[in-house]
């Protein structure tokens, strides 16, 4: 099993894929944008251009849906030590909606 530092690198990575395959898909004219992931006090927010993808909780590995800028939705939709590796409900825009 990965360290932290790692799995959140390679779901970074997954992020970054999925959205760029939507882009290239569906508004191949328009620019990449600007990936970041930035590290706070509890958790590491990943930002996409001037919005948040989502964040990931650094006691957990927790997946966490942006609620605004700097705090994230209450339920975790994903961790980034499960088999795939917090990818499996995260779409080009950040994790889905609870259902």
């Amino acid at each position: 099993m990965p360290d932290l530092q790692q799995a959140i690198q390679i779901f970074f990575e997954g992020c970054k894929r999925i959205a760029e395959a939507h882009r290239q898909a569906n508004y191949p004219r328009n620019p990449a944008p600007e990936w970041k992931l930035q590290e706070l006090q509890k958790r590491f927010r990943i930002v996409n251009g001037s919005g948040v993808h989502c964040f990931i909780d650094k006691a957990t590995g927790d997946v966490l849906k942006a609620e605004s800028w700097a705090r994230p939705a209450k339920h975790a939709r994903g961790n980034v030590f499960d088999e795939h590796n917090g990818l499996a409900k995260m779409g080009p825009y950040g994790p889905a909606y609870l259902r």
